[in-house]
Formats: C-alpha cells, sequence, structure tokens
C-alpha cells in the first residue's frame, strides 16, 4: 500500500466545556492513500463536516493527530498550515465560497497568488479546462449558472499539484445530470493519483467511492468497500 496523503489518528473534537460540551468527533482514525476516493456518509450531526474541516485543516482538534503528506497540521504555524492548504489540500465547499467580485479565473488563480506563484492565469486557464468551463475563465460568479459555479470551485480545489480534495456535499445544489459530470470530474482526479474525501447524504453518490465510511454520534460505525461500481463511473474511467 502507497503511503497515506491523509490519516487521522484517534481524533476528536469537542465544542465547548462541562456539561454543554459537544463531542463533534469521538476517537475518529481514518486513512486515504493516493489513488483511493472515500465517501463519509451520516446523520446531520454526525460529524461529517467536523471530520472535513479538520482534514482541511480549517478547525483544530482537541485531541489525536491529522496528517498531510506525513505532515502533522498541529505541529505547523498558521503560516505553514496556510501553506498546506494552498499547496496540498483543495477544498470543495458546500457553499462554494466563490468570490462575487472576481472572475472565475481570478478564483482559481487565488491560491497560487496568494502562494507567490507566477504565471497564475495560464494555471488557472488549464485548471478551468480539465473541467470543461475555459470559456467562462472572463466571467463572474454571477453570470455563472449553479453547475457551472460548481466547476469553477472544483477547478479551485484541484489548481496546481493538490494531492488531497475534499468534497463537502458538492453536488447538493445541483440536478442530476450536473451533478454527475461533477462527481466524474472528482473521480477522474482521483485516478490520476490524488486522494478524495466526499461527503454526502446520497447513497448513488457514495457508490463513486473506493470505500464508504459512515458516521453516528461522531464516530465511524460502519465502512464498505465498493466491489461494483456504477456504469457512469466505469465509462468515466
Amino acid at each position: 500500500m502507497t503511503a497515506p496523503v491523509l490519516e487521522l489518528i484517534d481524533v476528536t473534537r469537542i465544542h465547548g466545556r462541562g456539561a454543554t460540551a459537544v463531542h463533534a468527533l469521538r476517537g475518529i482514525s481514518l486513512m486515504v492513500c493516493a489513488g483511493e476516493l472515500v465517501a463519509v456518509m451520516g446523520p446531520s450531526g454526525s460529524g461529517k463536516s467536523t471530520l472535513l474541516n479538520a482534514a482541511g485543516g480549517l478547525d483544530t482538534v482537541t485531541t489525536g493527530q491529522v496528517l498531510v503528506e506525513g505532515q502533522d497540521l498541529a505541529a505547523l504555524s498558521r503560516s505553514d498550515l496556510a501553506g498546506v492548504r494552498r499547496r496540498s489540500a483543495g477544498y470543495v465547499f458546500q457553499d462554494l465560497n466563490l468570490i462575487p467580485t472576481l472572475t472565475a479565473a481570478e478564483n482559481v488563480s487565488l491560491p497560487l497568488e496568494l502562494d507567490g506563484r507566477r504565471r497564475t492565469r495560464s494555471h488557472a486557464l488549464s485548471a478551468l479546462e480539465e473541467v470543461g468551463v475555459a470559456d467562462l475563465a472572463d466571467r463572474y460568479p454571477d453570470e455563472m449558472s449553479g453547475g457551472q459555479q460548481q466547476r469553477v470551485a472544483i477547478a479551485r480545489a484541484l489548481v496546481g499539484e493538490r494531492r488531497l480534495v475534499l468534497a463537502d456535499e458538492p453536488t447538493g445544489a445541483l440536478d442530476s445530470e450536473t451533478g454527475e459530470a461533477v462527481l466524474t470530474l472528482l473521480r477522474r482526479r482521483v485516478d490520476q493519483g490524488c486522494a478524495g474525501v466526499l461527503v454526502t447524504h446520497e447513497a448513488r453518490h457514495a457508490a463513486w467511492a473506493d470505500r464508504v465510511v459512515y458516521l453516528r454520534d461522531g464516530q465511524i460505525v460502519d465502512a464498505t468497500s465498493y466491489a461494483v461500481v456504477p456504469d457512469s463511473l466505469e465509462t468515466a474511467r
């Protein structure tokens, strides 16, 4: 087995203290390797988004370790942690978080610009072409459909040499056809060598993953490896 790109080791996340404390994660251990897509499912409040936020360094854990490409996120300075999010981990937010005053190309190139990279537009155009919306490079978010905005958000998560892609309900606001196209893009990038984590409520979307992890009350209660994949996935591959 290849070295894990993402590893959570006995992770807990507790909000508050005493009688009002909320245990969002309770001893989560999870490993995701390159070329592997793991779907995370569970009811509302089960800890799915908290797990994803911890994996991307957007939230600190109470105990345990989160390793991205062997780096312990808790041991990093704030600037080094920001560097991991710019270079190693791409995040597709449920509400997209595109900046309305920036064009599609500018939104996608932003992580590279913050990292001091040059020729960021050419990288952004390559990422937009990969997700099929290069022709929208100079449009603003309010000039795009929901599906187009989602593709731009995915391009932003993939731009550069990202090794980890974290997607929080990326198809939640999309019609079924556009949702399938988004999952195809995510699956293709994973098959090219990224590690991916997909939070979803939909079993048919989880079927695109290599493994499904079920959460309840902040704990992993079951895990399934898929032996059969959807026809659409076979086509994508």
